[in-house]
């Protein structure tokens, strides 16, 4: 780091010395190969590469770089905290605490996570306070409060539901952040960062447990359900969220009980944990929506709890996994067995999510928009002024061919 920040500075001054100027794109090449941190502070070297690494390209590559190396996020009462779990343990093995927004509001107990996606980490702070939040660089948008239709279908007799579910997710093919709400069990409901606006979309065509956030892979967000029809079986319901529709991707043959699966995501892949008999059995499907990919690790480890999240790899050869809001795991995917994670200074209870490092800001599509919207009253502004303007034009002409005249 240290050479690359003084090849960098060489750069800034180079005109001084005599030394002729690099492209933009060599120099942009170079600070996205560099630490989020010290983008950071090339940020103030001038405006042109404060303008450089703020743009949408810039950000994008510098994520695609930098993505693999995860961070935890921990929620807790009132708190937020960031871990680094291949820090050395003796070293920065310490959560470190988080500002987020309405953090020193009275209302704000704690903070509910719904989903994480290219540094970007929905939570809600507060009830019905959702806001689309970037760890690393503290940027937020707060979500427009949804507006619900005065229409509420009906929930299933056998699976009366009053909570609401959410999730969060990117949709690469529309460049666009989603958030999704599934009201009363039924109604979807979308707000696209893109656009800034909410809209309703086909109900939710499954039976299911909607206790937790949806797991937010390819541009689509995962529950495992059941279908409609009686005696339906077991599908994980996969709504698109470019296309805005829901479709079925198969189980593993052996999952027949929808309501005792959590769903996960680790290294790009899907991933199904089933608790049975403080036994739990974990699915991973290594090529997406091929049913003869899933593969099984069965956790040797006996917990009665069903709360099991798997967050991402230890160092290439362990899972990293989260335990009952108190708790985190490694476990050896060769033989199945479980320990304790090393970590000073846990939270007694908390949630937990990954996070990559990003310069990705949530209010990029509202500045888009601000000047998409500005954009027709700068044109009449234009307009106007030149029409004042040839106006003056002409008073002065005329003033001239007067007093010319009466001369």
């Amino acid at each position: 780091l240290g050479g690359s920040e003084l090849l960098l500075s060489d750069i800034s001054v180079s005109r001084e010395v005599g030394m002729p100027d690099l492209s933009q794109d060599i120099i942009a090449d170079i600070l996205s190969r560099l630490p989020l941190k010290s983008v950071c502070r090339f940020r103030c070297v001038s405006k042109s590469w404060f303008n450089l690494t703020t743009e949408p390209h810039f950000t994008n590559t510098h994520l695609n770089r930098h993505q693999k190396k995860q961070k935890i996020i921990l929620s807790s009462n009132n708190s937020l905290f960031s871990l680094d779990p291949e820090a050395p343990i003796d070293d920065d093995m310490l959560p470190l605490e988080i500002d987020f927004p309405l953090k020193n509001h009275p209302n704000t107990e704690w903070v509910h996570m719904f989903g994480s996606c290219n540094g970007l980490v929905c939570i809600m702070p507060q009830p019905e306070a959702f806001f689309i939040f970037n760890p690393t660089t503290r940027e937020s948008l707060r979500v427009p409060d949804c507006p619900m239709p005065s229409h509420i279908c009906p929930p299933e007799p056998q699976e009366v539901m009053f909570h609401h579910a959410y999730s969060f997710g990117y949709a690469p093919s529309i460049d666009d952040y989603k958030f999704v709400k599934v009201a009363y069990g039924c109604m979807v409901l979308i707000f696209s960062l893109k656009s800034s606006s909410w809209k309703r979309v086909q109900d939710f065509p499954y039976k299911h447990c909607l206790e937790k956030s949806g797991t937010t892979l390819n541009g689509a967000v995962h529950w495992l359900c059941r279908r409609l029809e009686v005696g339906g079986t077991c599908v994980i319901a996969a709504f698109d969220l470019a296309q805005e529709k829901f479709s079925d991707l198969p189980p593993p043959e052996s999952v027949t009980d929808y309501k005792r699966f959590t769903t996960g995501v680790l290294r790009g892949c899907l991933c199904l944990l089933h608790q049975h008999d403080r036994r739990h059995s974990f699915w991973i499907m290594n090529k997406y929506g091929v049913k003869e990919s899933w593969t099984m690790i069965m956790i040797t480890d006996s917990y009665s709890s069903i709360s099991l999240k798997p967050l991402c790899y230890w160092k290439d050869t362990k899972i990293l996994l989260a335990r009952s809001w108190k708790q985190l795991l490694l476990c050896n995917p060769n033989d199945g067995t479980c320990k304790n994670f090393l970590g000073n200074g846990l939270p007694d209870k908390f949630c937990a999510d990954v996070y990559v490092e990003c310069l990705i800001s949530p209010n990029l599509w509202f500045r888009r928009n601000s000047r998409l919207r500005l954009a027709p009253i700068t044109v009449l502004y234009t307009f106007l002024l030149l029409v004042h303007m040839n106006y003056l034009l002409l008073v002065t002409e005329l003033s001239k061919f007067l007093t010319k005249k009466s001369n």
